[in-house]
């Protein structure tokens, strides 16, 4: 094959190029201490490290919503510290108004504090965290869930739902709960309940006694009538109020008692038309407080009794029903701490994994780097020598 000038130099720069090409490389990966800088440098580590990478993505992401877990069941567990010490305050006020020496004046003293006590707890019951999220309302974040005074009655606006955060590819943890299954639905010990008069009342009647040896658990709604009259509606068998109870009814002196469904219940005072009155299983925590007060406020010894038994076997159950959240609240805490264990080990290995499919070994590296400075010079040097070669340089010399 007939080699000529131009061939010499043609293939004298493309070998210079080259030399550069694969220095240039090996600076790179000295700078960035990567063996891979483009795909092609080897395609199955690249591709590997790609998925490793996303999931490295994926378990921080994970991460980030643990820590936002955390944080807010953290909010819920120190709401719920608060209203359970509230809680235990008055059931401590119920059994000093329960003492024989106290005179109307300190138990007006006392339902004046509970009066406090019933707006700090609505005010718990309300609580936001750190975004404004209403932090018992459920799924109606944005929405305030218990409105109203002791006054009228406070009513539930919320929702049953929870909110949840995914902490791991498997798991949706709830981060809230429900204000209505907290502070709506405290249940009275088997065999007995709740005999409430309702907030809005305005005559003078409240519960004064009850005996529920006959009790079957039902929920009762009583409604009194112009006279007065008396209608019972058992809201378990009948949801839609269509078939009223007729109470046998009683009266004595300033108590009126009602005798229904094996159960009897006694009010002292003068109720007023529209007035009604509840007996269920379960009640608001709301409610009791606020009959307590009432009753103290009334100044009727045999009111103040019930009233002070009622209380006391509320705040228990109110106790019972923020524990058991509170339990729950702790638990997933202990999942959080113990995900995030998990993912800090899975993040490591991730690293490791990148590290070996991606990081350049810089004993390697340099010693190619000083390699290649070697074959450059060479390959500069012969071009030099080839391209001076010409008869010219010895004609006349």
């Amino acid at each position: 094959m007939r080699v000529t000038t131009g061939m010499i130099f043609d293939s004298g720069l493309s070998q210079i190029q080259r030399q550069n090409s694969q220095l240039l490389d090996t600076q790179q990966q000295v700078a960035t201490g990567r063996r891979i800088l483009k795909p092609s440098d080897d395609p199955v580590a690249s591709a590997r490290a790609l998925e490793v990478s996303q999931s490295k993505s994926v378990n921080a992401l994970y991460a980030a919503n643990q820590g936002y877990a955390s944080d807010a069941l953290r909010v819920v567990d120190s709401k719920l510290d608060a209203a359970n010490e509230l809680v235990t305050y008055v059931r401590t006020r119920a059994v000093e108004a329960g003492n024989g020496a106290y005179s109307n004046s300190e138990r007006v003293a006392i339902a004046s504090d509970i009066s406090q006590q019933f707006s700090a707890l609505q005010s718990i019951a309300n609580s936001q965290d750190s975004t404004g999220d209403y932090v018992f309302a459920g799924y109606r974040s944005n929405t305030q869930p218990f409105v109203g005074s002791m006054a009228g009655g406070i009513t539930y606006q919320g929702d049953q739902g929870a909110r949840t955060l995914q902490i791991s590819s498997s798991r949706n943890l709830p981060i809230t709960s429900s204000g209505e299954e907290i502070f709506n639905r405290i249940r009275a010990p088997i065999g007995s309940g709740f005999v409430l008069s309702a907030a809005a009342n305005t005559g003078t009647a409240l519960v004064s006694g009850a005996s529920l040896s006959g009790y079957n658990g039902h929920t009762y709604a009583i409604n009194v009538g112009a006279g007065p009259t008396y209608q019972v509606f058992d809201s378990t068998v009948d949801p839609t109020h269509a078939s009223p109870i007729a109470p046998t009814v009683a009266t004595s002196g300033s108590d009126t008692t009602l005798s229904f469904g094996g159960v009897s219940m006694t009010l002292t005072g003068t109720p007023a038309a529209g007035d009604s009155y509840s007996l269920s299983t379960v009640a608001s925590t709301f409610d009791v407080m606020g009959n307590f007060a009432s009753a103290l406020n009334s100044g009727n010894d045999k009111v103040n009794r019930f009233a002070v038994t009622q209380t006391i076997a509320g705040m228990d159950a109110s106790q019972e029903s923020i524990n058991q959240v509170r339990s729950g609240v702790g638990s997933r805490m202990v999942e959080v701490e113990t995900q995030q264990n998990i993912n800090g080990d899975l993040d490591l290995q991730y690293a490791e994994t990148l590290s070996r499919l991606q990081d350049a070994d810089y004993a390697e590296v340099v010693s190619n780097l000083t390699q290649q400075q070697t074959y450059l010079q060479a390959a500069q040097q012969s071009f030099m020598r080839v391209s001076n070669l010409s008869l010219f340089n010895y004609l006349g010399s």
